[in-house]
């Protein structure tokens, strides 16, 4: 049996994904004022890369764009298990 046929077992498995897309910190004292329709500035910009993560592993990087005026993640790397079982030496 190919690996290809092996993994079928597993594609209806859901998995949770992490998009590294913002952080940004702020005093509790502005926190506790938010309210609906407030905005939230972050550094990331359209045009700069972040971290695609899988179950808490590095899964790829990506890049953030602007589509149909919403963001959206552009799949820029994909890595191996080489690729991973470094990232976790360093």
């Amino acid at each position: 049996m190919s690996k290809k046929e092996q993994l079928k077992q597993y594609y209806d498995i859901p998995v949770k994904l992490f998009f590294d897309l913002a952080s940004t910190k702020v005093k509790i004292e502005k926190l506790l004022k938010w309210k609906k329709g407030d905005i939230v500035e972050t550094e990331k910009m359209a045009g700069e890369y972040i971290n695609i993560d899988i179950e808490n592993q590095h899964l790829g990087t990506g890049e953030v764009i602007i589509l149909d005026n919403k963001f959206a993640i552009r799949i820029t790397t994909i890595y191996t298990k080489d690729d991973i079982m470094e990232l976790r030496v360093k």
